[in-house]
């Protein structure tokens, strides 16, 4: 027990990187989108991040550390969740329900998710503290992404956009809980984020089969420069991180701090693009970052756990 006290500062230390990173992948996003489309971006990254990656699953196969079939199909699966499919709801949703609802729903409704399935998977505890502090992040989110929310025409494509970025924050919600249960058996952080970016790749690829692939030529050297931050540092780098993060702490732990990423990309617009917050959006990052807080900090109360279990199985 004091070892995963003592490891678990080092699991939020690396939950707050990733969200700064991938707070950050939207501004970088944003200079690459005006010559590529978002999926021919998105496979892009991945097919760079793979070639980092082969490196390290070649060696560990040289070593003999092969992995058994069993465990090739289950990070094919959270490849397929945390990656393929993850990026195709995600994206679908962007297009029909547009990016300011597309943040609030997938960045709000994460950690809520992934709170509520590792109660029943992972058997972790998720008392009352926690539950306010996940909502006021959510109130935070809804602060700093309602000022860019416009909608000119609300019609059965927008509810299907809707539907796919709920189901896009299930899915992430599946991938952190199933990939933290498979890192606590297996102590390998680096070796699942490999085989979970290649896999979750090569599913990737036929994706963008319908796109224009010479659009590449057209980069400038900025966008380059941008799409191996989003390959690099927010895929390699940051799956990494979010894998050991979730080692270390609890996965309703780790995501919470998944609110950070509009405060982030606020933050980077500003900088970047100019674009300064309205006093809607710095009250919403104050929430956010008060949920996160209130959320981490939280105590254990054995009679609200057990009130909030059966609450939720009798739902």
């Amino acid at each position: 027990m004091r070892h995963v006290a003592r490891s678990a500062p080092l699991g939020m230390l690396s939950a707050i990187a990733v969200a700064v990173l991938w707070g950050l992948s939207f501004v970088a996003a944003r200079m690459v989108l005006s010559t590529l489309t978002p999926i021919l971006l998105a496979s892009v990254r991945f097919v760079i991040a793979s070639l980092v990656f082969t490196p390290i699953v070649i060696r560990g196969l040289r070593n003999g550390n092969a992995l058994k079939l069993a465990d090739v199909m289950e990070l094919g699966l959270l490849g397929f969740l945390g990656i393929s499919l993850y990026f195709l709801l995600q994206y679908t949703g962007v297009e029909y329900a547009g990016a300011g609802l597309s943040a609030l729903l997938v960045v709000g409704l994460i950690p809520i998710i992934t709170g509520t399935v590792s109660i029943f998977v992972l058997k972790e505890s998720y008392d009352v503290q926690q539950v306010l502090g996940t909502g006021l992040g959510l109130v935070g989110v809804a602060l700093a992404t309602m000022p860019g929310l416009f909608l000119e025409k609300v019609d059965v494509l927008f509810y299907v956009g809707v539907l796919c970025l709920f189901l896009n924050a299930v899915c992430w919600a599946l991938y952190s809980t199933l990939s933290r249960r498979f890192i606590k058996r297996t102590k390998r952080p680096l070796t699942v984020t490999a085989y979970v970016t290649i896999l979750g790749t090569l599913v990737l690829i036929p994706m963008s089969v319908t796109s224009d692939w010479s659009l590449v030529k057209s980069l400038r050297l900025e966008q380059w420069l941008s799409i191996l931050y989003l390959s690099l540092a927010c895929t390699c780098g940051g799956y990494f991180l979010w894998n050991f993060a979730l080692s270390k702490a609890e996965a309703v732990k780790v995501a919470v701090w998944l609110y950070l990423e509009p405060v982030a990309a606020f933050v980077g617009e500003a900088l970047v693009f100019n674009t300064i917050p309205s006093l809607t959006t710095l009250i919403g990052a104050g929430a956010i970052i008060a949920g996160a807080i209130l959320t981490n900090w939280s105590k254990r109360h054995p009679s609200s756990l057990v009130k909030l279990k059966r609450l939720l199985v009798s739902s």
